[in-house]
């Protein structure tokens, strides 16, 4: 099957998952810590296991690495897969804020062919595949990226993934030559 057509079948899951977990996160959020010190919620396996389902079913020969299971995670042979994190920014997901996203990255050769990251609470998904192909969906319009202009006439200081600036960050701007907001 072609990536486009790939792409093009993962969206409505895509956004499926995406009104899971905001129903979920609605009804009261499992929170646990993994043996990695990072938060994980019943939300983000959740997720996980919808998402990687419809994956498997539509890709059935390619492989996943999952953020949330272990399968093929020591595998360092495979040259063609599926990379997913089911629920990035899991920090923010449990603490009701707008800034996570559901991700997933096709591979084939070692190489980024294709992707999706939608973020539910915004409502907006970017995704990708082949060269020169990068489209948003936003209220179930598509606007295709690469007619898009930007410009922008400041200059930009720095770019934090959430509301919230770590302290780390923090200080590592505060002896840079940039400036926090």
């Amino acid at each position: 099957m072609e990536i486009k057509r790939i792409i093009e079948k993962l969206i409505d899951p895509f956004l499926k998952a995406g009104d899971m977990s905001i129903t979920l996160r609605e009804k009261g959020l499992k929170k646990e810590i993994k043996s990695d010190n990072t938060p994980v919620s019943n939300g983000d396996l959740e997720v996980n296991k919808f998402i990687t389902k419809k994956i498997s079913e539509i890709t059935p020969n390619i492989p996943i690495i999952s953020e949330e299971t272990s399968d093929n995670k020591d595998n360092t042979q495979l040259k063609d897969f599926w990379l997913v994190d089911p629920i990035d920014g899991t920090y923010d997901y449990i603490n009701n804020l707008e800034e996570f996203t559901i991700n997933a990255g096709l591979i084939i050769n070692n190489k980024p062919a294709a992707g999706l990251i939608y973020a539910p609470a915004k409502r907006r998904m970017f995704y990708s595949f082949g060269e020169g192909n990068a489209f948003e969906l936003t209220n179930r319009q598509t606007i295709n990226l690469r007619d898009k202009v930007i410009e922008n006439k400041r200059p930009i200081k720095f770019i934090s993934y959430s509301n919230k600036i770590k302290p780390e960050i923090q200080k590592i701007y505060a002896r840079s030559l940039f400036k926090c907001f």
